[in-house]
């Protein structure tokens, strides 16, 4: 017992040591590679919480396996450092969301490096960085100046990229789009549904809402079969394989067009059009645009239990609301 040393000795001797040699660098160069990724911190709070170093211990020993195999590893560290939470962190602190950024990534730096993860740190980015950004702005750019041609599978240049957009046309590679998403109203941000969980904000605890704000949208699922067929070319396991597939989410079917009795056209995408004859109702989301019109111009004799439900269903997340199993609920749209 009287030769064991204290871990805060040894550790930072070591953790020094492995840093003078680049022990965790990755060379250019040697067929043998493996590249292992995390999904990089994000600086909006004081320090790590816990989830931070479960999920890169996790990475830190699978990285650590192929090194002692003897290949080439590239296991970055960066700091998604862009965002609301930021500026919610510089409010509440009364600083500058640069300087908040700045002080919470050095925090960071120094709790990662006393836990001795191998990240090569030669690489380390940070998004708020302008040497950073200014690709992601560029490829947004290159985004916004292509449409997507179907009958070539590619993206091509746009004579005119500030020409108006007519409504609902998503062949542009990025296009602005009005929809529903998780707001919380005490942060004054939207949220995954990751972080609305229980219908709740996981920062503050504030009930979450539903609502309609614009956003930018890239062109992605024009891509749904491409990037079906490259899953075979990355090795997943079966169950990672089957989230990716189902998240692309390639369906084909049939548009029907139904007319109501108001005299609108509502368009279903549907798998099954050999059903059709069979069905007895629609379903609308309840933020759906008619629904609102209804409400608002008198078509709807029921208007005032059509409005609760609407305000039910804005409490609950997309997780909730599409959960395999639940007792499905609705309300009848009553004069349409």
């Amino acid at each position: 017992m009287a030769n064991q040393r204290p871990f805060s000795e040894y550790e930072p001797k070591w953790q020094g040591i492995w840093e003078e040699r680049g022990t965790y660098r990755a060379t250019e160069s040697g067929a043998d590679t493996f590249y292992g990724l995390i999904e990089f911190p994000y600086p909006s709070g004081a320090g790590l919480h816990v989830g931070h170093p479960r999920s890169y211990t996790a990475n830190d020993v699978v990285t650590r396996k192929r090194r002692m195999e003897g290949k080439n590893v590239l296991y970055p560290i960066g700091w998604d450092a862009f965002g609301l939470p930021t500026e919610n962190f510089a409010i509440k602190h009364k600083i500058k969301p640069q300087d908040a950024t700045e002080q919470n990534i050095t925090t960071f730096t120094r709790q990662l490096k006393s836990i001795g993860f191998g990240f090569d740190w030669s690489r380390e980015v940070n998004t708020t960085d302008p040497a950073y950004y200014k690709w992601t702005q560029w490829m947004f750019l290159q985004f916004f100046k292509s449409q997507f041609n179907p009958n070539t599978g590619k993206a091509e240049s746009v004579k005119d990229p500030l020409a108006p957009v007519p409504e609902g046309d998503v062949s542009r590679m990025a296009y602005k789009s009005k929809t529903i998403i998780n707001w919380c109203p005490n942060c004054k941000i939207g949220l995954a549904n990751e972080e609305a969980q229980g219908g709740e904000c996981e920062r503050c605890g504030t009930k979450v809402e539903k609502r309609e704000k614009a956003q930018w949208m890239i062109g992605i699922t024009n891509y749904a079969e491409r990037l079906l067929q490259d899953l075979g070319t990355v090795d997943y396991l079966d169950r990672i394989e089957k989230q990716q597939i189902d998240w692309i989410g390639k369906s084909v079917g049939a548009n029907v067009i139904f007319t109501t009795t108001t005299g609108e056209e509502i368009t279903v995408f549907t798998t099954r059009p050999d059903t059709l004859f069979g069905a007895t109702y629609m379903v609308f989301a309840p933020e759906h645009a008619l629904v609102a019109q209804w409400m608002q111009d008198g078509t709807l004799t029921n208007a005032d239990a059509v409005a609760q439900y609407r305000e039910e269903a804005t409490k609950k997340t997309d997780i909730e609301r599409g959960a395999e199993g639940k007792a499905k609920t609705g309300v009848r749209l009553d004069g349409v």
